[in-house]
């Protein structure tokens, strides 16, 4: 058998219990080490995380003071003020002004501008609001309330425009922002305090709103869970707190509480580190990267932290500097004084204005550049303003750099911090001498256009073409005996018999979008009296751009119709007496004939007798020929003259008309010309009369060509029509009598060599006869002693 083993000695049990001591010590210290380390860990880690959330609470209510005080500054904007009555001006500043807003901050927000009645003028372009929020707007008009108010998840606001000439808004500026937009991460939840209480898991921060929002109290809460954990779990330093705990055995005891504290140093200090953030400037402060891992790793969270907090004052300051270049270029004057009236910054508009130069006015000098007589008011109302704390508007002259003065309209308004202390007054002057020259103008014109359409019985107005509101109407009441707003009104001034066509007309040019004129009968409202209107209407765009309306103008031409009627009934007179002058002076004619045949005959051999019986044949064969186109004019101007319609060869009809003319053409020795086409040109008509026609203007060139002259006729067919040209290079005609060269009684002046005569019977009688015919005749000249070219164009068969 083996010997049995010796039992271990004292020290060497000593030795292993010793060990197993120290093992266990050094097991007891690398426990107690870690989970002194990972409390500290969760403690810097829910540190962090609280004011993580705190920053973002923060943040959200940075967000909505700074989005309450822009749009309380872009309410109080002159440029709004201007647009309530100047809306012609909308595509000019207002609609670039209010898309410069989109965005603040990073939010989206809509901005919608409206008038008293709540009616839309101008947004920025974002998503419109609904009937709802119209609604919820026009309340708090009626109610005079601008207090904001929470509606599915999104913020709504409205600052009412009021202005010292009334006490009730004139208009307002609506907004509508969506907490979603507003919130820092998506799981973040932004609701109203009381809407239902923290869970277990998440963390709640207050968020600051400034006073205009303190009402909605919300609150910020985020769930612990899905935020970051600066401080990721510490490895296991077994092995380093063994050798150390072998190293150190019988110091194990003795150094386990200096240990403890050298472990967690560098957390104490960053603990330290983060109570004095604040001290110091932001940018200038950043954690030390020394220690463990995870000290360093929460240090670099802390530096990233402060990053962010840099970049957004960063920001803060970018927006500051973009607020002072906005307010050096635009047209205002603007100024910003301390919270007791102390006046410390002028924009360069001001000292342009002025012709100053920055640091040459002292707190007081810019009382110098208003009116002595003004100025007392204008301090009483600053002095009322800075102690009250409220905003006010008000109008004064202001002097600048050359010494005159000009109207400027002032706004000025306190911007207060977060617990309504006022922190600064902010002031614009807005140059309205222009605008006032501008009303002035255009209450001189309308005045003048109001003398204009009642000298000149003139009435206009604008109506709806769907419901017929009338929206502008000038004048009505002198021409129609009353004013209307609703265009039916005026249908039941219409005479009866010419209602129904006047109704056709309107509707017809309403539908295709044109243009239409009537000029029906009137009852005047006011006597009784019919008068006749010429009414004319045009569709086109409304003064705000959108809407479609009918432009109407109504003359009042009785006095034209009576003088019309005389004209007619003159012109009518004027042709029976032409035809019984005809018949009268037809009836001798045939005597004298026969008296002058006669005595030629029976003293044929008297030479004296001879002659004067054939002048007395000449002319009365010439007083015939009058007499005959006399009575032509007579019976086509009252429709007596029949068309015999067959057809016609133009070309015969040339030929004879040439055969009667040639007697005049050879006594004047003209050089004649005719070209004939080979073929037929046949057209409808009467045979006789369209030989009269060509034969007159053959007779009326031959007239007015000199001896030895050239004169051409010329048949030819022209786009579906028998063309007829007659030319001559004789006097021409004028540009004063080629308009009116086919009228009645219409001659050119006569020459010493002419020695036909007329009663400008014959180019009327040829226009007549070929308007008879359907066709049309034209005249043109390039000028007297140049020519004449006369045209005939017929409808081919």
């Amino acid at each position: 058998m083996a010997p049995a083993s010796p039992p271990a000695r004292l020290s060497r049990r000593f030795a292993i219990a010793a060990a197993i001591l120290t093992a266990a010590a050094m097991l007891l210290i690398s426990i107690v080490s870690l989970w002194l380390i990972d409390r500290q860990r969760e403690h810097a880690n829910d540190l962090l995380q609280q004011r993580e959330v705190a920053f973002h609470a923060r943040t959200v209510g940075h967000n909505l003071e700074a989005l309450s005080t822009r749009l309380a500054d872009v309410a109080a904007s002159p440029i709004l003020a201007n647009a309530l009555v100047d809306s012609a001006g909308k595509e000019t500043y207002l609609t670039p002004f209010l898309h410069g807003m989109r965005q603040m901050n990073g939010i989206p927000v809509q901005v919608l501008f409206t008038d008293f009645e709540g009616k839309a003028i101008a947004d920025n372009g974002s998503a419109g609001f609904g009937p709802k929020e119209i609604a919820w707007l026009r309340e708090r008009l009626a109610s005079g309330v601008e207090r904001p108010a929470l509606h599915d998840g999104e913020l709504f606001g409205v600052y009412l425009l009021r202005y010292s000439r009334t006490r009730t808004p004139e208009g307002a500026l609506m907004y509508k922002v969506r907490l979603a937009d507003l919130k820092p991460a998506p799981w973040a939840v932004l609701a109203p305090a009381g809407a239902r209480p923290a869970a277990a898991h998440e963390i709640a921060a207050q968020v600051p709103l400034p006073p205009a929002l303190a009402h909605l109290d919300l609150t910020l809460r985020e769930d612990e869970r899905r935020l970051a954990n600066p401080l990721e779990a510490p490895a296991p330093q077994y092995l380093l707190i063994g050798a150390i705990t072998a190293a150190l055995a019988l110091l194990v005891f003795l150094l386990a509480q200096r240990l403890a504290q050298g472990l967690t140093r560098d957390l104490r200090r960053l603990e330290t580190f983060s109570a004095s953030l604040g001290d110091a400037g932001v940018k200038h402060q950043r954690a030390p990267l020394a220690g463990s891992r995870e000290v360093v790793s929460l240090a670099g969270a802390i530096n990233r932290m402060l990053d962010r907090l840099y970049e957004q004052h960063a920001h803060l300051e970018a927006e500051r500097r973009r607020f002072h270049q906005l307010s050096n270029n635009i047209p205002q004057l603007v100024w910003m004084a301390e919270p007791d009236g102390r006046i410390v910054w002028f924009n360069d508009r001001w000292y342009e204005f002025t012709g100053t130069a920055p640091g040459e006015f002292s707190n007081d000098d810019w009382q110098t550049l208003h009116d002595p007589n003004v100025l007392p008011e204008v301090m009483r109302r600053w002095r009322a303003a800075v102690a009250g704390g409220e905003p006010d508007q008000m109008t004064f002259p202001l002097r600048d750099a050359d010494g005159r003065y000009h109207s400027f309209f002032c706004a000025i308004t306190p911007l207060r911090d977060e617990g309504g202390r006022i922190m600064q007054w902010f002031g614009t002057a807005t140059d309205v001498s222009q605008l006032e020259q501008a009303e002035r103008a255009v209450r001189y014109s309308e005045e003048r256009l109001q003398q204009g359409l009642v000298a000149a019985r003139m009435a206009v107005w604008e109506r709806d073409p769907f419901n017929g509101e009338v929206s502008f109407a000038a004048n009505l009441h002198s021409v129609f005996g009353k004013s209307w707003s609703n265009v039916d009104e005026l249908w039941e001034l219409v005479h009866p018999d010419d209602r129904e066509s006047m109704r056709e007309t309107v509707d017809r040019a309403v539908r295709e979008g044109g243009e239409y004129r009537a000029t029906p009968r009137i009852h005047r409202a006011d006597d009784g009296r019919l008068i006749w209107i010429d009414i004319r209407g045009r569709l086109g765009l409304a003064e705000d751009g959108r809407r479609t309306v009918v432009h109407a103008i109504a003359i009042d031409i009785t006095e034209r119709k009576h003088a019309e009627e005389a004209l007619q009934l003159a012109d009518q007179r004027k042709d029976e007496f032409l035809a019984m002058l005809a018949h009268e002076l037809r009836n001798p004619l045939a005597p004298i004939s026969s008296a002058a045949d006669m005595l030629r005959i029976a003293y044929s051999g008297e030479p004296r007798v001879k002659q004067i019986s054939e002048i007395v044949a000449r002319q009365v064969a010439h007083m015939r020929h009058l007499v005959d186109d006399l009575l032509d004019v007579s019976r086509v101007t009252r429709g007596l003259v029949t068309i015999i319609h067959k057809p016609v060869d133009m070309r015969r009809v040339v030929s004879e008309a040439v055969e009667q003319s040639r007697p005049l053409l050879e006594t004047r020795r003209h050089r004649f010309e005719v070209a004939l086409p080979e073929q037929a040109l046949t057209v409808d008509g009467d045979h006789t009369r369209l030989v009269q026609v060509a034969a007159n203007l053959l007779n009326n060139a031959a007239k007015y060509t000199p001896e030895g002259g050239h004169i051409r006729v010329a048949l030819d067919a022209h786009e579906g029509q028998a063309r007829l040209t007659v030319r001559d290079n004789g006097t021409g005609i004028g540009p004063d009598l080629l308009p009116v060269v086919f009228d009645l009684f219409t001659q050119g002046s006569r020459t010493l060599d002419r020695t036909q005569g007329g009663l400008g019977l014959g180019l009327a009688l040829v226009r007549k006869l070929v308007e008879l015919h359907g066709g049309q005749v034209t005249a043109s000249s390039p000028g007297q002693g140049q020519g004449s070219t006369f045209t005939v164009t017929l409808p081919l068969l």
